[in-house]
């Protein structure tokens, strides 16, 4: 392949389809636009103050050569907690591939979903940037992107990931200088060598090995889909199927309007299916979540990276056992496909995880990628920002239907019980109680409560906050939790306790952990243990104090119990990936029943339910000003609810009122609008 130096060649090496003279014509023209604008963002960056500093520097620190180096991640060898190694993850790595040896159809994919115009263009696309802005405006959505091929390599092999004008511009220039002294062809081949296809590998060819066990010049049309379909989000898409086949969906449709394909050839082409995994391998989710949270510097050149972890192998092996026997014996008849599980001490250190059913099969960690809505589990914040707020234990309150701006909270079973204890309502999770509790506080409160937990994914304002229909992880929710035995926020999950370099990269807690003090911890242990004792939690009991919340979400789409006991704070989520509705299945019944079996197990063999609580805090600061009280002379809404149910109760026993449960309605505009 000969290398043309200073000029712009536009050949291809692979059969293209034919362009009729008009489309020849309007591509000539768009070359030539292409060109110009080209040129004038050029002019434009040689205007900016770093812009001739930048343009000395390009031969000195931008070699060419370097687009031929293969990238790859230094090689981790994971240890458990014991010094037992588990698992490796990265250095996926093979020989460069040549272009010669590439399917057409692989070469068509990346083309038509990834740069059409790349033999029209020098490196710069403006149509291609004005084509994508407005397929992304029709649909609502990002569904195409703008950089060429050239921009790519030249980010993925010079670059950092910064988003701001100086680093587009560097990769202009730089994009352009590659136009100027490399062939497309050399372009094209040096990229399928350097880009990342998830899975930790680097390059087609160890692409096709790692998924497939092929050599690149045997990939089927599907299988080349499946590849280039993961350029995208490779992490993200190489983890989720059902992602994964909606962008090969896309792949194919975008082959076919290029008439690479022709429509009954997209119709009967099926998703490819990768070479399985080697069976369930030991804590692999946990390893796959420990992978990019280690810096490898050195590349493959380097020996392997040895990092000693917090995972506790028998704990896990608990871990997965609990899952699995709850699955087998009741997932069939209760359309119950997956479950997760996290494990954490009070300090936040992950000593077990459980992704899903079947590593093998689906690479996708429920328990830290998937975010799914936690229903009632999402009470803990609501009734700590009441607690803050100055409400009791024994406060009273009404259970009774009630209507915000035409929509009204049903609650389990739709009964609806007069007069109960905030104690009382916790335990049995009603919904009307919550609600009224969160308007009253405000939902700027229990969003507040929630952010100092830890939870960190978008809570919308609005009247169901209080009933979880905002989406969580299963890991930050369980992080939440153990808030309240270590009495201490927020709690920060860690894993890698020391490098083989000798550098300790979490030997301590992670910065900013327990800064706070955590106020109304002991109410708020007592509503947990409540549940468990006699509310919605029963199925989870132990012989020793346990603690837990329940969350079932509509239609039975989500299960969730999260709770504590010991030194141990566990969450587990059941439900399906497709998010159908499962049979019935509550948070209170098989998710404690995982719960409650790996506790069981978990106390009776491991000294862990033996210590107490590690110190999590220095309590630098006592208190968050944001909770303190900010009415010196007004009642704060609380007190307001407070003082209207004490009016009503003693009403209600002089038997002035018939029916307090009808006479008494909350203002909802009112607060609304206050």
């Amino acid at each position: 392949m000969r290398l043309l130096s200073g000029s712009l060649p536009f050949r291809p090496v692979f059969p293209v389809p034919k362009l009729s003279l008009k489309s020849r014509s309007t591509n000539w023209v768009f070359g030539q636009l292409s060109g110009l604008v080209t040129g004038s963002v050029l002019l434009l960056t040689l205007s900016l103050p770093y812009a001739n500093q930048f343009i000395g520097e390009l031969n000195r620190n931008y070699p060419i050569a370097k687009t031929l180096e293969a990238d790859a991640d230094r090689k981790l060898i994971l240890l458990t907690a014991s010094g037992e190694p588990f698992a490796e993850r990265g250095g996926c790595v093979e020989q460069p591939v040549r272009l010669a040896e590439v399917p057409q159809h692989l070469i068509q994919a990346l083309l038509a979903i990834e740069d059409r115009r790349f033999y029209h263009h020098m490196g710069i696309d403006p149509i291609g940037l004005a084509r994508a802005a407005s397929m992304n405006k029709k649909a609502g959505r990002i569904v195409q992107g703008g950089s060429t091929i050239t921009q790519q390599l030249a980010k993925t092999t010079y670059l950092s990931r910064a988003k701001n004008l100086k680093r587009k511009f560097q990769e202009a220039l730089i994009s352009l200088r590659l136009e100027l002294n490399l062939s497309k062809e050399q372009i094209l081949e040096r990229y399928l060598n350097k880009v990342y296809f998830g899975d930790g590998c680097y390059g087609l060819r160890a692409a096709a090995k790692n998924y497939f066990e092929k050599d690149v010049g045997d990939l089927t049309l599907a299988e080349s889909v499946y590849l280039v379909a993961l350029l995208k989000s490779p992490t993200t898409l190489s983890a989720d199927a059902r992602k994964l086949r909606l962008r090969e969906k896309l792949v194919l449709q975008a082959m076919v309007e290029e008439k690479y394909l022709d429509q009954a050839t997209f119709e009967r082409t099926e998703p490819a299916m990768p070479v399985p995994k080697q069976g369930d391998q030991f804590g692999a989710y946990y390893a796959d979540w420990i992978e990019s949270q280690v810096p490898r510097e050195g590349g493959v050149a380097k020996a392997p990276l040895e990092v000693k972890t917090t995972l506790d192998p028998d704990l896990q092996r608990l871990a997965k056992s609990a899952v699995d026997q709850i699955l087998d014996k009741y997932g069939e008849r209760r359309k119950v496909s997956e479950a997760s599980l996290v494990a954490m001490t009070t300090d936040g250190r992950i000593v077990a995880m459980v992704g899903g059913r079947n590593y093998g099969q689906s690479q996708f960690n429920r328990a830290t990628q998937a975010q799914r809505q936690p229903a009632s589990a999402f009470k803990l914040f609501v009734y700590l920002a009441a607690l803050r707020s100055g409400a009791t234990l024994d406060m009273q309150l009404l259970d009774e239907p009630i209507t915000i701006n035409d929509w009204s909270p049903d609650n389990y079973n739709n009964r609806f019980r007069g007069w109960v204890s905030l104690q009382q309502a916790f335990s049995s999770s009603i919904n009307s109680v919550a609600v009224s509790l969160s308007e009253n506080v405000g939902r700027k409160e229990v969003i507040a409560a929630a952010r100092d937990l830890g939870i960190s994914t978008p809570l919308l304002d609005v009247p169901s906050l209080a009933l979880g229909t905002s989406e969580v992880s299963l890991l930050e929710l369980t992080a939440a939790y153990a808030a309240i035995p270590a009495r201490a926020y927020p709690i920060k999950p860690w894993a890698v306790v020391q490098t083989g370099d000798g550098k300790k990269a979490r030997a301590r807690l992670p910065e900013g952990a327990g800064a706070w003090r955590l106020e109304a911890d002991r109410d708020m242990r007592e509503l947990l243990r409540s549940t468990v004792r006699q509310g919605t939690g029963r199925s989870a009991r132990l012989a020793i104090p346990s603690y837990g919340k329940t969350g079932t979400s509509q239609d039975y789409r989500n299960a969730w119990f999260i709770g504590f006991a010991g030194n141990l704070v566990v969450g587990v989520w059941v439900g399906n990936d497709d998010n159908s509705s499962m049979n019935r299945v509550t948070g209170g019944n098989m998710p404690a029943m995982i719960w409650r079996k790996f506790m069981n197990k978990a106390r009776r063999d491991k000294s862990v339910f033996k210590r107490r609580p590690d110190r999590v805090a220095q309590f630098e600061r006592q208190r968050n000003p944001l909770y303190q009280f900010r009415f010196a002379s007004v009642q704060s809404p609380m007190e307001t609810l407070m003082a209207q149910n004490l009016e009503l109760m003693e009403l209600q026993k002089q038997k002035t009122l018939k029916s307090p449960q009808r006479a008494w309605k909350v203002n909802w505009d009112e607060l609304i609008t206050n």
